[in-house]
């Protein structure tokens, strides 16, 4: 079905763009530039402005979303990045302004960041030196150990409130079905908001159960998931036993995760050697930290080619080793802790899997062991 940059908005106006500064209280642009970059959620306007303030930012990032996922993609990463600004060290961009809705001079939802100074870490980590590898990895350690020092109630995004204050809300993924996906797959009638949990979630147990309830609903719907539809009673048994096992299931801490801190997420300036900006929190949230990095992502390089694991493999050894060297244990707890909350996780994340591919007529030949999987750990729940 395409990937989501296939449904970037269609080219914005200069005169739009000048249009939306003024109605926010800036100065038409000196110059506006659609660089070459791939991005899948939003088009990309370099802006600068002319000085009109002591304290003026003048070059400023307008992020231009499609119509994936409307209004929470965007109350998500401004709820987000409001909260790591209010809260942490981690250099991210300036939100100047945002339009959770199409009701702007542009006709799509936008935010407006200052433009942070650096070069994309994926572009020239081959570059550095041990040492320059060593501070960059000291800083990224810096930087989750400052997201895990705050608590947090319960699974979900964040969203600004009007007073500035930042709260819990909807749950938000990458995974999620969209509006794209949506109209061309799903009957008439459904929404982002009928096909997806919602949120937060106090609790692992709460939050798994959701899942569960959803891929339920939408086996029920879609007339290519009717295979799945004998495993139903399967499956509400399972949720009928969560509760009875909820002290050891919901053993598990709750952070603040980015889930995507890869190096093409990451600006750096080689002559301070400093990280100058972490980038593209729209999907970040609080989640169980057993999935914090639900993409395998991390310390990724950013390039799809043969060698891309294995360097990925070799810059977590390296996290890992520099992480002992400090005496910090960065990822405790993000391991499961025991085989039956493991196997709450497969339960869902393999009937995920299978409401995902299935309506798409994808991976036919891994559903059957999707689907044995999800039985085999649904069983070790039966009483």
């Amino acid at each position: 079905m395409g990937t989501p940059a296939d449904h970037l908005p269609k080219p914005v106006s200069e005169d739009a763009i000048n249009t939306l500064l003024v109605a926010v209280g800036l100065p038409k642009a000196n110059k506006i530039v659609s660089p070459k970059v791939t991005a899948q959620y939003h088009s990309i306007y370099m802006i600068s402005l002319p000085p009109y303030d002591k304290s003026s930012v003048t070059e400023l990032v307008l992020r231009v979303s499609g119509h994936h996922l409307p209004h929470i993609k965007t109350v998500n990463e401004v709820g987000v990045m409001s909260w790591v600004a209010k809260n942490t060290t981690i250099p991210i961009p300036a939100v100047v302004a945002y339009d959770s809705s199409a009701e702007n001079a542009i006709a799509h939802e936008y935010t407006l960041l200052s433009r942070a100074e650096g070069t994309t870490l994926s572009d020239i980590y081959q570059t550095l030196s041990e040492d320059q590898t060593r501070l960059i990895l000291d800083q990224v350690i810096d930087f989750l150990a400052q997201l895990h020092s705050h608590e947090w109630s319960a699974i979900g995004g964040l969203n600004l409130k009007d007073n500035g204050d930042v709260e819990l809300g909807q749950v938000l993924d990458e995974t999620f079905w969209q509006l794209p996906d949506i109209e061309k797959l799903w009957p008439e009638g459904e929404t982002v908001a009928s096909l997806n949990i919602g949120g937060p979630y106090s609790t692992y147990v709460e939050y798994i159960s959701a899942q569960i309830r959803k891929y339920i609903q939408l086996i029920q719907i879609h007339e290519k998931l009717a295979f799945m539809r004998e495993v139903i009673p399967r499956l509400e048994a399972f949720l009928t036993a969560l509760p009875k096992h909820s002290d050891e299931l919901n053993n598990v801490k709750l952070q603040l995760a980015h889930k995507d801190l890869h190096f093409a997420n990451m600006l750096y300036d080689n002559t301070s050697n400093k990280i100058t900006a972490v980038l593209d929190w729209e999907f970040s949230g609080v989640v169980p930290f057993t999935k914090w990095n639900p993409r395998r992502s991390f310390l990724w390089n950013g390039r799809d080619n043969e060698e891309s694991a294995n360097e990925k493999q070799r810059f977590l050894e390296l996290f890992n080793q520099r992480c002992k060297d400090r005496g910090l244990d960065i990822l405790e707890g993000a391991a499961y802790s025991s085989p039956l909350q493991e196997s709450m996780q497969k339960v869902a994340d393999f009937l995920r899997a299978i409401v995902e591919v299935a309506p798409r007529d994808q991976r036919k030949d891994l559903v059957p062991n999707w689907r044995a999987t999800v039985l085999e750990n649904i069983a070790r729940f039966d009483s």
